[in-house]
């Protein structure tokens, strides 16, 4: 939640993040099917609901390193955007 927060400061596309346990959502301002296709060509799989709701829902084993590459992905994703 912490990472998606700094990237919330970074991208004024970003209008809120929020979860509970693992499943965290991150609501924008902009349709993120694109976003999903592109992360999910980079290697990075997440789902969009209700247009603009990107929803994460990683394994319980993720990892540090694990969360810091698709926090770049995504990054990486909405730089382009």
């Amino acid at each position: 939640m912490r990472k998606l927060h700094e990237l919330k400061s970074s991208f004024a596309v970003i209008k809120d993040v929020r979860g509970r346990g693992l499943i965290i959502g991150m609501e924008l301002s902009i349709e993120g099917a694109d976003i999903v296709k592109e992360c999910m060509n980079r290697g990075l799989l997440i789902n969009c609901t209700g247009g603009n709701i990107l929803r994460f829902v990683p394994p319980f084993i993720i990892t540090e390193r694990n969360i810091d590459t698709a926090v770049g992905i995504l990054g990486e994703v909405l730089s382009s955007k």
